[in-house]
């Protein structure tokens, strides 16, 4: 995704003058005001950077980088930014790793194997403290709990993705067996409760957005982590090292780095305007499109639960994208453990946050 950043000042303008008589006293500090051109470079000094996501942009999951894009504030940090998704966690890392991108966020699940294989991966951010999968179930045979599915048939959206890994986690940490659970790749839409319905499934896992929406649509639904929440999984921002030697490369992770935090700061605060002014520059803008994006209840449900329990750290004792050293490596021993990585080294050395904003 790319556009002319000169027409999204335009736009954005526009839009923040609309925000701004939405907000209420509450709102953010003067210092995330959405599109704000007044420390932004003129554009023909902004550098082109290609970011990847690791799904297509149609999930709140993906607000910060979505936000920062609509509300101007890549452009403010001096960056031309496009927003390139591909297919899956594995495709983001190796679209890092080959040099197309320069950052991407990967959760510890998927990102710790490949550290361990001794690829050159530094975590120089965390953006998720938790995982926000969802089983969804029918309410004449609710899974609440982990030990609930053991002996149902769970869908996923594929086989040996991040939902299998956490789903291996949790039943591990409940004791109860793998192979005691069936596993199915479905589409993880809301179609597929029929599937539970009709008893062909017990069970599937979808994200928090799909999630609010099937809870919405079907007073039977029952949603619920079922622990999948209980297992550890940071999901960080990631780079290379070679990155983070090369001059050019490192001022524009840490550019895109300072615009993902503030961009998130005021999505965080637009909680005390239920959200009104974030969905209306992003709604506005014409850039993202998605069912959750047009639904104001689902939608305000989503950035929720993203702003007050994955976004931030719980304990309180850390700032926006600042990482859990101690999660960090508690995730790594319990993946050990559970034989999804092999173990034995120190995951300290592929973390550090000497490159977050400082501001």
């Amino acid at each position: 995704m790319t556009r002319s950043p000169k027409r999204r000042w335009a736009r954005v303008a526009a839009a923040a003058v609309a925000a701004g008589a939405l907000a209420l006293s509450a709102c953010a500090s003067p210092s995330a005001t959405p599109g704000s051109t007044d420390s932004g470079a003129p554009e023909a000094d902004l550098t082109k950077m290609v970011v990847v996501t690791f799904l297509p942009l149609e999930s709140f999951t993906f607000t910060p980088e979505m936000f920062a894009y609509a509300g101007g504030y890549f452009e403010k940090h001096g960056l031309d930014v496009q927003l390139q998704p591909v297919q899956g966690t594995a495709a983001a890392i190796q679209t890092l790793l080959g040099g197309a991108t320069p950052i991407t966020r990967a959760s510890t699940v998927d990102v710790f194997p490949a550290m361990e294989k001794g690829q050159p991966i530094v975590a120089i951010g965390t953006m998720a403290y938790k995982s926000n999968l969802r089983v969804v179930s029918v309410d004449s045979n609710p899974i609440e709990s982990t030990e609930a599915m053991e002996g149902t048939v769970m869908g996923m959206g594929s086989i040996g993705g991040t939902s299998e890994k956490m789903l291996n986690l949790a039943l591990d940490t409940a004791d109860v067996p793998r192979d005691s659970v069936t596993r199915q790749a479905v589409p993880v839409t809301g179609a597929t409760f029929e599937l539970v319905k009709q008893g062909q499934l017990d069970g599937y896992i979808v994200s928090l957005d799909t999630s609010i929406a099937i809870e919405g649509q079907n007073d039977d639904a029952v949603i619920d982590d079922a622990g999948l929440g209980d297992a550890p999984d940071l999901q960080t921002w990631i780079t290379t090292q070679s990155n983070l030697e090369n001059p050019e490369r490192l001022a524009q992770i840490e550019a895109f780095l300072a615009a993902i935090k503030e961009a998130t700061q005021f999505v965080i605060d637009d909680a005390a305007n239920d959200f009104e002014n974030v969905l209306k520059i992003m709604r506005d803008s014409g850039d993202f499109k998605f069912a959750a994006l047009d639904d104001d209840k689902v939608a305000k449900a989503a950035l929720e639960v993203y702003t007050s329990q994955t976004w931030i750290d719980q304990t309180g004792e850390r700032e926006l994208l600042e990482n859990d050293f101690e999660g960090w490596q508690s995730a790594y021993d319990l993946y050990a453990k559970s034989g999804l990585v092999e173990g034995g080294q120190d995951p300290m050395k592929w973390i550090t946050d000497d490159y977050l904003p400082t501001d």
